[in-house]
């Protein structure tokens, strides 16, 4: 297994701001690497950084890649292309060494028709038809045609890209990629701009790639499909677990809670090692000064742990709204529209209040027209949509329409927080910056952040402030046009935490199945211009059960507490129950008793052994001894003990309390 990728200590600064910090990692033939982190964490610097687009980057470290110079990379700034090249002509050129040789089997067979010399005509066209075979020259065409018609440019292979929407250049561009096989792909947000089909279609095209892959989504479902470890991006370090995302998160977990027990023993030695300095100096002899001065040093030289239960990315969302609504939320009957050809035909659904619905379909296929049908942007050109009494629209469109990018977060949040009072319509949310500035900083923006124009501002940052504004609407509908794209993981899982908790109704465009299954939505498919049964059908995704999203059943336990305390008789009330159950508890108390005695006997054992570690110290501070080499060593020697033992105890003290 060869190496293809050796980073050591690398260190990349924007400005002041440190993005990735001592990066160490190595690379093999054939991994598939997942990478994930907080937006702005510099997942997409690391790729830059690992393709060699470095011309804006300042960096540290060394970073070796061993790909024969065959690097492909898919940045979301590929949508920017406009050549005038056909998409068939773009995807074709991939194999023009093919077709290079083609053309000269061609014209060689074309002398042997002509007369020339039988026999060295023919042995040139043989060697070049065997490496024509060898190069794929049989089944690139074929390759081709599957390529547009997996990611959907079956029919419109004939426009030039520059004509093409920034979503279908990057289509293009990953279709691209995939033809021409590069020993090294890297992929940003792949996903992005996908519909289900192109997505399942991208997931197999890279089952079968025999290169490395390293790719930055925030599509689990992909992850899980297609990569094999995860490298996680926090505080600019990274860490590579040896698993795709699902099977990651346990890990992560698992290294969070050793964190937590190593602060935690660093919280507690920090606290003893202050109180010996403030005991020493409240003693105030020459002595005690020397000891505190000492024992300062010692705490001056710790490697001061952060706290790994506090994040500061964390993006509170929380969506409310003004009045309930009626139990009928939306009627569609038999709605058409289209421009120069329908989109969509004798469309009929309805909505009730409290469900979660997403409408699915193809690119092209309508379903953000749909959306802004029932907003009111656009009007049918049949049929009819009716909103119930007392429904309140918040609307959320994937191109960032709400946001004035000539302004500023706070200018936008402010506004938006006060819309009702400048309105006529109560008090003002914010009285001023700093209230403002706290709802900004829950959703990730910071310092100056908050005064650069939006114009400026990434895709995942954009994303978070429209959210931030939506959940000043209030409106008992959500809107949401592919609400994940361009925001990170973490994101993600608030988003849907928040629409499992939001009262009203949501329905919403998106791809990401991982997503949909969290928020337990149902499907309308646009594709079948009909809607299934009632209107909508259960969203099946074919994911192993342990990602399963099982809908919370809610029951009664009366009957239980009913028999519990009134005495009531059930089949399961026998003499033989009720004395293993007595069993039972006995043994519980008596397992719990044990626990209690030996984390006392600890505790006793921890005080003594920072008494004796206290006397090391003093022997070992104090000058007057300092001449006395034997008991220097000595007491050097059971200073080593004495701290062994001690964070021996201290371990079994902490795991005996977490699972107390």
């Amino acid at each position: 297994m060869g190496t293809v990728i050796d980073i050591k200590g690398l260190s990349c600064e924007f400005g002041a701001v440190k993005v990735l910090e001592d990066v160490n990692m190595t690379v093999f033939t054939g991994d598939r690497i997942g990478i994930v982190g907080d937006n702005g964490s510099g997942k997409t610097t690391l790729l830059n950084i690992i393709s060699g687009r470095t011309d804006d980057l300042s960096y540290h470290g060394n970073v070796t890649v061993n790909a024969g110079g065959r690097i492909g990379m898919l940045s979301q700034r590929t949508g920017e292309d406009n050549r005038d090249i056909t998409v068939y002509d773009d995807y074709i050129s991939v194999f023009s060494d093919i077709i290079a040789l083609e053309d000269e089997i061609a014209s060689l067979e074309k002398a042997l028709e002509d007369g020339g010399d039988g026999a060295s005509l023919s042995e040139r066209i043989s060697k070049d038809y065997e490496l024509f075979v060898a190069k794929g020259g049989l089944t690139y065409k074929s390759r081709v045609t599957g390529m547009l018609l997996g990611l959907g440019f079956e029919g419109i292979s004939h426009l030039p890209v520059k004509s093409l929407s920034g979503g279908q250049k990057l289509r293009l561009a990953l279709g691209k990629l995939l033809l021409e096989q590069p020993e090294l792909l890297l992929l940003d947000e792949p996903t992005n701009h996908l519909d289900t089909e192109s997505i399942v279609f991208l997931e197999e095209s890279l089952r079968s790639y025999r290169g490395t892959v390293l790719a930055v989504s925030h599509d689990r479902y992909f992850l899980d499909t297609v990569t094999n470890k995860t490298l996680l991006i926090e505080g600019g370090v990274g860490t590579l677990y040896n698993a795709p995302y699902t099977k990651y998160i346990p890990l992560r977990e698992a290294d969070i809670e050793y964190k937590k027990r190593l602060y935690a023993r660093q919280q507690k030695e920090i606290a003893h090692i202050n109180d010996v300095i403030e005991t020493q100096r409240r003693w105030g002899q020459e002595h005690n000064f020397v000891t505190a001065e000492a024992w300062q040093k010692k705490l001056d030289r710790l490697d001061i742990l952060s706290d790994p239960t506090v994040n500061a990315n964390d993006v509170a969302i929380n969506f409310e709204i003004s009045e309930r609504g009626g139990d009928e939320v939306l009627s569609v009957k038999d709605l058409s529209f289209g421009y120069a050809a329908p989109l969509f035909k004798g469309l009929s659904f309805d909505v009730r209040r409290g469900d979660r619905l997403v409408i699915t379909g193809r690119n092209g296929g309508g379903k953000s027209t749909l959306l802004k049908l029932i907003c009111g942007i656009l009007t049918p050109s049949e049929g009819s949509i009716k909103l119930g009494a007392g429904v309140t629209i918040s609307y959320y469109s994937q191109d960032f329409a709400e946001l004035d990018l000539s302004g500023t977060p706070f200018e936008e949040t402010f506004m938006a927080a006060n819309a009702d009072y400048y309105n006529g319509g109560g008090l003002p949310k914010f009285r001023g910056i700093t209230a403002c500035r706290n709802a900004l900083a829950a959703f990730g923006f910071t310092g100056d952040d908050v005064f650069k124009t939006n114009d400026l501002l990434s895709g995942g940052e954009k994303a978070r402030l429209a959210l931030l504004k939506l959940t000043y609407k209030k409106g008992n509908l959500l809107l949401l046009d592919e609400p994940t794209n361009h925001l990170d993981i973490r994101t993600c899982e608030v988003l849907e935490s928040a629409l499992t908790r939001f009262p009203g109704t949501v329905i919403c465009v998106s791809h990401d199945r991982y997503f949909v299954e969290k928020i337990g939505a149902k499907t309308l498919d646009l594709d079948a211009y009909t809607v299934f049964g009632s209107g909508m059908s259960a969203f099946v995704s074919g994911r192993e059960s342990s990602l399963k999203v099982t809908p919370g059943v809610s029951g009664s336990s009366s009957g239980a507490a009913t028999g519990a305390f009134s005495g009531a008789s059930t089949p399961s009330d026998k003499p033989s129950d009720s004395k293993e159950a007595f069993l039972k508890a006995k043994e519980d108390r008596a397992n719990a008793k044990k626990l209690q005695k030996r984390i006392e006997a600890l505790e006793t054992e921890i005080a003594s052994l920072e008494a004796e570690l206290s006397e090391c110290d003093r022997i070992l501070g104090d000058p007057a001894l300092a001449s006395d080499f034997e008991l220097i060593a000595e007491t050097f020697s059971k200073q080593g003990e004495v701290k062994e033992r001690l964070d021996a105890a201290e371990m079994e003290y902490l795991e005996l309390i977490d699972e107390g």
